[in-house]
């Protein structure tokens, strides 16, 4: 640690990382504020203008500003935390090695997964998977929201073959060290509901492409709602831009609404009006969505990927492949089940496993043993 002075914050010293300021990175945030002096580096690079060049000269500009940011930051860190294994981290894992400054990596999805065949993930990137590997190797500490995400095998994505998974599939002989620190949530932000509901199964996903669509499983989902015509399917978040290119490509029947995105605050009255969540997704970590959603009563039914089925544990319904008549199948068996009992339930299994007081209580003690040494000095 720094030596004191008169000046110096009583708080040890955290320099905080992310591509963006999504919900789960400001919960984080607002977490690590109670113990630390968090100081925050967004690294802005895709904001800028859509073309090779342009994200080029973005990425060059950014990481000349990170650069200039570490110089000054730095010498006063005693850790430094990033959201996402990715570029973004490269630079100050490489300076804080320099400077002897432990380094704490939060392993979350896209980070960990791979689905070639939908261009999805980091390692899909000539470029950003050697810099993901560095990362990830210089780490002193992986805190990976789900045990899937060191490895597991997605026999959902590939039907009926098995794909190995997770970041011990995609960098090998890995050495970090890693602890599984969940997600947490709020209680008291998602009421449970009401216990009566009409036949409503929603889903909620940031689609702005063709392939966001199917990494969230969504075209099952239309095919499904086929099958249940008794059944309304509400997909929350579909961009305006993508919405003529859905309707021409699946042709989604009467009983399928396609939303516009909304505000996370505002998602609480779609829970309380959905009696099945749905969470088909091709790839995930641990989803926040299917967290809150539970929380708020709804029956869960998901695909039998990444931290998934950890999320919904005994209560859930879980879909095995992309089929759209075996997914119906299972809504339907949801629906059937959804009483009050399986509400509760529901909210009560991420309540007890996942809650923010777990989190912060997880992710607290594993920082503390983590900078011990370093603090002590």
């Amino acid at each position: 640690m720094n030596p004191e002075s008169p000046t110096r914050n009583p708080k040890p010293t955290l320099l905080f990382f992310c591509l963006k300021r999504t919900s789960f990175v400001e919960d984080d945030l607002a977490l690590l504020r109670e113990r630390y002096d968090v100081r925050v580096f967004e690294f802005g690079a895709a904001r800028e203008a859509g073309t090779v060049a342009g994200r080029g000269v973005g990425l060059c500009r950014e990481t000349v500003r990170q650069f200039r940011w570490l110089r000054r930051e730095l010498p006063q860190a005693d850790l430094v935390y990033g959201w996402f294994a990715d570029y973004h981290l490269a630079l100050p894992v490489l300076m804080a090695r320099w400077a002897g400054v432990p380094v704490a990596v939060v392993i979350g999805g896209m980070d960990a997964n791979h689905l070639p065949e939908l261009g999805y993930g980091v390692f899909e990137s000539r470029w950003r998977a050697p810099l993901v590997r560095r990362v990830v190797r210089g780490a002193d500490l992986l805190l990976p929201v789900t045990q899937a995400l060191l490895h597991t095998e997605n026999r959902y994505a590939t039907w009926p073959e098995p794909r190995a998974q997770g970041l011990r599939a995609h960098i090998s002989h890995l050495q970090t060290p890693a602890r599984v620190v969940p997600t947490g949530y709020d209680g008291a932000a998602w009421p449970i509901g009401p216990t009566e509901r009409d036949p409503v199964v929603s889903t909620v996903a940031y689609i702005a492409d063709a392939r966001t669509l199917k990494i969230k499983g969504l075209d099952v989902l239309i095919e499904a709602a086929r099958q249940l015509p008794d059944v309304t399917v509400r997909v929350v978040g579909v961009a305006e831009a993508v919405r003529g290119e859905i309707a021409r490509a699946y042709c989604p029947p009467a009983n399928v609404e396609l939303l516009p995105p909304r505000p996370r605050h505002a998602l609480t009255d779609v829970y309380a009006a959905t009696s099945v969540y749905a969470q088909l997704s091709r790839s995930e970590g641990l989803p926040n969505v299917l967290c809150e959603a539970m929380l708020c009563g709804c029956v869960p039914v998901g695909s039998a990927v990444g931290g998934i089925s950890e999320a919904m544990g005994s209560v859930g319904i879980e879909v095995e492949q992309p089929d759209p008549g075996h997914a119906a199948k299972q809504i339907r068996r949801a629906l059937d089940a959804a009483r009050p009992e399986r509400r509760e339930a529901a909210r009560r299994r991420i309540v007890e496993q996942f809650s923010k007081e777990r989190r912060r209580e997880r992710l607290f003690a594993v920082l503390e043993e983590f900078t011990e040494p370093r603090m002590a000095c």
